[in-house]
């Protein structure tokens, strides 16, 4: 049913516009008049009119007499800059679309604004722009020379669990995209690219609270949109950094980005790497059928993490531009964990035994590949066409070598076992976008279709280690594969009436896919099929409306879906020691989410949002028990969620030389959720967390800040209960050799104050853990910039494979 429909859902919106195309639209303009101080008109001065997203729409230039005229119909949020050589720029404050006079224009000359020019502009470092908060990274000391990763934990209402699950207003399932794509990778593997790159090449974090059905429908708690700086300049230009930190041991973080253009070419490439050992500390203290297991485990992860850009971008004409784009991400090394777990009767708490396992990870990979070939249109009537073609591949292997020693109460060795797993995930993505734009009935039309295809390949062996050879058990080695197809297609439009600008669109996604596990019984080859086909609408509206030129409300309404994470489908089993391990499981659904958002902002200062949440068949992991004596951590459909939130950002400057940014954030989660049918629990928790950045401006070019964070004891997950953190940072900053170069010093957790505690507790089975990831560091750092010619940017590109590469372990 799904291709007929989709087939008949784009020519349905095909014969829409066209039968709309040539029909009356009623054309805006703006105009002025460009003159010196004198007050005589300027010729040739460069009037260039920018969307709300600093895309440049249109440019002109002033006539002999200094005067300008622009004629657009599209609608939207929009502002112009006016630039001139030997002249200070000029840019008009943001307006909706709609004809406008701006009047006489005075540039001076910059030899006379030298004093001015000195003082450095402000920069708020939150901003709102219709339903999206934008954090400016570039605007912060601590959030620069470190991993975007450590750049986004600054972000208002961003919250990372155990350096592995990132929160969005206390709420897990965020849709990450970079640049507009997705990343490829999920959960730990996620994390590990983004400590890979370097927060030097960000521009902006956006958090799209409610998206429109113009995205993918995947994320269930909102997008977080990281945005890369896009040179503006010709010629060869780049940026080298180089950090060092320590916290338990060194570290060495690295990046180059270089960009060439000149006339319609523009080539561009980067290179970061992340070099050293990282050290977790972290253990368990459980009661389970009479006995407590008491835990601690010493992992040091000994991989190293590179990734690399390259591009090229060929403008064929003003309407059409094509454009190559491969990346590629690396983590390769080994890694070792030391688990002791002491083995105690309740309620004397004496200890019986002891269980000592060795995880050495003597040889594990993963290599990300991503190619995407991109064709753009775009004219001056507001008609635009966008093709992305997208093929990616994931190979991640590793090999462990475990022994398991079990001690008796005189330490005494009494049993030992010593396993081999070798375990490899293949995956390919292949996709293809289009997307269509037009002006309609004095508003914008978007439409467009998508098509994804994913292949997984997994296969795990797992050997027990005899003095001869290794042996092959069978009742732990399979082989899984899963195909997906998603295809969809989606029609957005929006106008503004009156003093209300309204945005509605309806996404239309099918789902088709087969999970197959191969494995052997008895020496018969065997294989178990899970086959799903689903179809799913999501809609979309929005209304926005300005009070006056300094307040905005903003009121939404989005439904999302939170599909598993292919890893999260295999179901391998992946142990820490004997006692404990992780599994897979191959029979989640995905997970519906209902959204309502307001947003109210005061003069891009002050933001309030408010959202509430609905979550059926809630994906969890969580901690269960199996046997008599064995803890396993699995993901599950685990009931309904009800999330509440209500936040607060405020940006400040007490003195000229002190600016603050506070954002305070309350949440509510209530968890009605059953581990089966004989465990139901009504979880219900309120949380807070504050943050507070403040920067000082200092004499010889100096800068410092001071950030502090605080979250609450609060819910994560289905049914953890963690404890409170907090975070002290300082950081100095030194710009020199004509504020090409910046030396920077921090120290982050001073006190080291972020370290997870949590509790687990249902019938027969309590839970206490805790955790700690070097947070605590020292770090110096050097920074070298250079560039030349005239300002025109690099063009901005999402990708066809934006929700599938996400779900990759």
């Amino acid at each position: 049913m799904s291709v007929p429909v989709l087939r008949s859902l784009w020519v349905g919106i095909i014969v829409l516009f066209c039968t709309q195309l040539y029909g009356q639209v009623q054309d805006k303009r703006i105009s002025g008049k460009v003159v010196d101080e004198n007050r005589s008109p300027i010729s040739l001065v460069t009037i260039s009119l920018y969307d709300h997203t600093e895309k440049l729409v249109l440019s002109t230039a002033t006539d002999r007499l200094g005067k300008f005229q622009m004629k657009f119909d599209q609608t939207g949020r929009y502002f112009v800059k006016v630039s001139h050589m030997g002249h200070q720029e000029q840019q008009s404050a943001v307006f909706d679309g709609a004809t406008i006079d701006l009047g006489t224009i005075m540039l001076k000359p910059v030899a006379s604004t030298l004093a001015e020019v000195t003082v450095e502009g402000k920069k708020k470092l939150i901003q709102i722009d219709g339903g999206t908060l934008i954090y400016h990274v570039d605007g912060t000391i601590g959030g620069q020379d470190v991993s975007v990763l450590e750049a986004l934990k600054r972000a208002p209402g961003v919250y990372v669990e155990n350096e592995s699950d990132i929160t969005l207003h206390g709420k897990s399932g965020v849709q990450i995209l970079l640049d507009g794509r997705q990343t490829f990778l999920s959960g730990k593997e996620l994390t590990d690219l983004l400590k890979s790159l370097s927060s030097n090449n960000l521009k902006s974090i956006e958090i799209i609270n409610s998206p429109t059905a113009k995205y993918d429908a995947t994320g269930s708690a909102g997008i977080i949109h990281i945005k890369t700086k896009k040179n503006q300049v010709t010629g060869l230009n780049g940026t080298i950094s180089s950090t060092v930190a320590y916290g338990i041991s060194a570290k060495q973080l690295q990046n180059v980005a270089l960009n060439y253009r000149k006339d319609k070419l523009n080539v561009y490439g980067n290179y970061s790497h992340t070099l050293g050992n990282y050290n977790y500390l972290y253990g368990t203290n459980r009661q389970q059928n009479g006995k407590a297991y008491d835990s601690h485990t010493d992992d040091v992860d000994k991989r190293q993490k590179m990734s690399t850009q390259v591009g090229v971008d060929y403008n064929l004409n003003d309407k059409n531009t094509i454009g190559f784009m491969a990346n590629g991400n690396f983590i390769f090394g080994g890694g070792i964990t030391d688990t002791r777990t002491a083995i105690s009767t309740l309620p004397s708490f004496v200890m019986e035994e002891t269980l000592d396992a060795i995880n050495d990870y003597y040889g594990q990979g993963t290599a990300r590949y991503h190619v995407n070939f991109n064709y753009r249109y775009e004219d001056t009537l507001g008609r635009s066409l966008n093709i992305d073609a997208d093929y990616g591949f994931f190979d991640k292997w590793n090999k462990n070598l475990q022994s398991n020693t079990y001690r008796d109460a005189q330490q005494s060795i009494f049993q030992e076992n010593l396993y081999r797993t070798l375990n490899g995930i293949d995956i390919d993505l292949k996709g293809i976008k289009i997307d269509y734009g037009t002006k309609l009935w004095q508003g914008k039309l978007e439409t467009g279709l998508k098509y994804s295809n994913v292949g997984s390949r997994n296969n795990s062996r797992f050997y027990h280690v005899g003095a001869a050879a290794d042996s092959l058990d069978n009742r732990r080695s399979n082989d899984f594969h899963f195909d997906e197809h998603i295809s969809s297609a989606y029609v957005d439009y929006k106008r503004t009436l009156g003093k209300w600008s309204l945005q509605g669109g309806l996404r239309l996604e099918n789902s088709r896919s087969t999970g197959t596990l191969f494995y052997k019984e008895n020496g018969a080859d065997l294989d178990d099929q899970i086959n799903r086909n689903f179809t799913n609408l999501f809609p979309f509206f929005s209304a926005t409306r300005p009070f006056g030129e300094q307040q905005t409300l903003s009121l939404s309404y989005a439904k999302r879906i939170e599909r598993p994470a292919y890893a999260d489908l295999n179901p391998f089993i992946y142990m820490l020691d004997e006692l404990s391990f992780w599994q897979g499981n191959p029979f989640l659904s995905p997970s519906l989410t209902h959204r309502f958002t307001a947003l109210y902002s005061l003069k891009s200062a002050t933001v309030i949002s408010f959202n509430f949440t609905y979550t059926d068949q809630l994906n969890a992991k969580v901690t269960d028990t199996l046997d008599s004596d064995k803890m396993v951590m699995i993901s599950k459909n685990v009931g309904a969620q009800k999330h509440w939130s209500l936040s607060l950002t405020q940006n400040f400057a007490p003195k000229p030389w002190w600016d603050l940014t506070f954002n305070g954030l309350f949440y509510y989660i209530q968890n009605d959720i059953s581990f089966d049918q004989y465990r139901n629990l009504n979880l219900q928790q309120a949380a807070g967390r504050v943050s507070l950045i403040q920067s000082f401006k200092l004499p010889y070019k100096m800068k410092a800040e001071l950030a502090a964070v605080y979250h609450s004891r609060r819910l994560s997950g289905a049914n953890t209960l963690s404890r409170a953190v907090s975070q002290v940072d300082i950081a100095f900053q030194k710009t020199m050799l004509q504020d090409k170069a910046t030396v920077r010093f921090a120290i982050n957790d001073i006190y080291k104050g972020n370290q997870s505690k949590y509790t687990q507790n249902f019938p027969g089975f309590v839970s206490n853990s805790y955790g700690y990831y070097e947070s605590r560091q020292v770090r110096l750092s050097f920074s070298y910039r250079f560039s030349s010619g005239t300002a025109k940017a690099q063009r901005a590109r999402k990708s066809a494979l934006e929700s599938e590469s996400g779900r990759i372990p």
